[in-house]
């Protein structure tokens, strides 16, 4: 199979692709992880209506994000036929043959494909809140979450069966904390806002216990993160050495300085602005210190989409 060398898997459309795909797969996961656990942990003022609006919202977010998704997923097969057969070739019957049925990567792009139209069709009819949609929405979420991994260095591990399950935590992790303060920030804030502003009760009361459900959860999501990540960063790495002596390692610096700034960030609100909930100034920086963290995961997203492509120190 010839091999592109004007365009690869580590420029920078083909990064940009997989970013985009991961961010889908981190606010999809998200989506339900506030959903399922942070909206049902929730015990503050006007818990039903909250969550009603909450649900609405979320549909429409899901609804959005598999059309993206969809439309991610072709972009990364054209991506890949430039790649491998270079980009000034035309994309025919007998390329797309042989990446979409002759090889391992297409059998991980059909189910993504697959996948991501099965969300996009079943998110509206996630408006009518039947649990059967809801609960076949996210087993679509989840396999089309799998994918990633499926496609990447998991895929070529010594067990690989093993390696795509520990990703498909971490990216799980990564979604039940980053992805449903995502939610949180642009969802279920602004839906309790909008409750106080009809008539209901003190809004503020409502962040301060939509915070208070959140940050448990997000310790726990936090942790499936930070293990399976530092589990695959040591089994990759070999060594510490390659830390700073191969691009796969400082690489991975990158992302975990990024990390350590959304840990810091995740910290300072469970530490500082939790205890300042319940009053509009508390609600305010808690605002403020949530784009701060979402900036950072983003971009921990993006350096994670380089790293993916980088060849391992043992390659």
């Amino acid at each position: 199979m010839p091999v592109a060398s004007e365009f690869g898997v580590e420029s920078l459309a083909y990064v940009g692709i997989r970013a985009v795909l991961s961010l889908c797969s981190v606010l999809l996961l998200g989506a339900l992880a506030l959903r399922f656990v942070v909206l049902r942990r929730y015990a503050g003022p006007d818990a039903d209506v909250l969550r009603a609006a909450s649900d609405v919202q979320l549909a429409r977010w899901i609804d959005g994000l598999g059309v993206v998704a969809v439309v991610a997923t072709f972009a990364r097969l054209g991506a890949q036929h430039a790649a491998v057969f270079g980009a000034d070739v035309k994309p025919s019957a007998e390329s797309l043959s042989t990446l979409l049925f002759r090889a391992g990567w297409g059998r991980s792009w059909w189910v993504a494909i697959a996948s991501a139209a099965t969300v996009t069709w079943l998110a509206p009819r996630l408006r009518s809140a039947t649990p059967s949609h809801w609960a076949a929405a996210s087993a679509a979420v989840l396999v089309f979450a799998a994918t990633q991994p499926w496609s990447g260095h998991p895929a070529a591990a010594a067990m690989p069966l093993l390696a795509i399950a520990a990703q498909l935590v971490h990216i799980i992790g990564a979604g039940g904390w980053i992805g449903s303060l995502a939610l949180l920030t642009f969802v279920s804030v602004p839906a309790a806002i909008r409750i106080g502003s009809d008539g209901g009760g003190d809004p503020d009361l409502r962040v301060a216990a939509l915070l208070r459900a959140f940050s448990p959860t997000a310790l726990l999501f936090a942790a499936f993160l930070g293990v399976t990540g530092l589990a695959t960063a040591w089994v990759n790495l070999g060594g510490v050495a390659a830390l700073w002596q191969s691009p796969y390692g400082r690489t991975l610096l990158v992302k975990l300085s990024l990390l350590a700034i959304v840990a810091g960030t995740g910290l300072y609100n469970w530490r500082r602005v939790l205890p300042s909930l319940g009053a509009p100034s508390g609600s305010a920086a808690l605002r403020r210190s949530s784009l701060v963290e979402l900036g950072a995961g983003l971009l921990v997203l993006l350096v994670s989409s380089m790293l993916v492509a980088t060849p391992m120190p043992s390659e």
